[in-house]
């Protein structure tokens, strides 16, 4: 996500003020459905033309579609540039219990890096946007690939599938996150998966570190510290309070 995605004044609880601890904050996916029922025309970024209810809309239905396909714990590849897709890929994960895999913008070679990730992550899916899904370097006989969008998902439209969705239920020790590397050192690495729980965790101390007026560069060091690369940690501090806000 770019820069203009960091809520400039976010209000989350301190924990000098006697607000939880971030272990108590709510899990990403179930803190979106939260902002889009009690907030349904907020925007969550700036500067994409989305909002909460719109992403929790396209959330449902990716989450839908691979229900279909895949099992619960499935790791999910996603292939976007920075945007609204970007981020209803990844939430949709979540509300399918799935891990997802970020690869935002094709890395530095393009589909070389895709294809590179796909061999080493070994995803059950991946997802892709509509207008890549055609020159996407993957073997669909080994991988299967899905278009995802604000439109359709797989095919349908997305608020056909959204009203199809139905909750799993996601324990804070599943799967959520899982970081690709390319940093060219064998085709790229995969760093350790980061937990429901953890994400939570950490965002929530995002969240009360950009309440307090925590400058954009800190607020990177903060998540990098905890295993987010930037276009993910943007992606979970919603504005104007991140996941641990109501």
């Amino acid at each position: 996500m770019c820069a203009r995605c960091v809520p400039q004044a976010v209000s989350g609880p301190s924990r000098s003020g006697g607000g939880p601890a971030p272990s108590v904050y709510r899990l990403p996916g179930p803190a979106l459905r939260r902002r889009a029922v009690r907030h349904p025309e907020g925007r969550p970024y700036e500067p994409y033309d989305c909002d909460f209810a719109g992403l929790d809309r396209r959330a449902r239905a990716v989450a839908a579609r691979l229900g279909r396909l895949l099992p619960p714990g499935s790791r999910v590849l996603l292939a976007y540039q920075p945007g609204a897709d970007l981020a209803g890929a990844f939430y949709g994960c979540l509300y399918a219990g799935m891990a997802a895999v970020p690869l935002v913008g094709g890395g530095p070679d393009g589909a070389g890096t895709v294809a590179e990730a796909v061999e080493r992550c070994r995803p059950a899916a991946v997802l892709t946007g509509a207008d890549a899904w055609t020159a996407l370097a993957v073997d669909r006989s080994r991988t299967q690939v899905v278009e995802a969008d604000g439109s359709r998902v797989g095919g349908d439209p997305v608020d056909r599938l959204a009203q199809e969705w139905r909750p799993v239920g996601v324990l804070r020790t599943a799967p959520g996150y899982e970081r690709y590397v390319a940093d060219g050192l064998g085709g790229g690495r995969m760093e350790p998966a980061l937990r429901h729980g953890d994400l939570a965790d950490a965002v929530g101390e995002l969240a009360v570190a950009a309440g307090r007026g925590t400058t954009e560069d800190s607020l990177g060091w903060i998540a990098s510290v905890h295993g987010l690369e930037d276009a993910v940690w943007r992606m979970l501090l919603l504005a104007p309070g991140g996941v641990g806000s109501a």
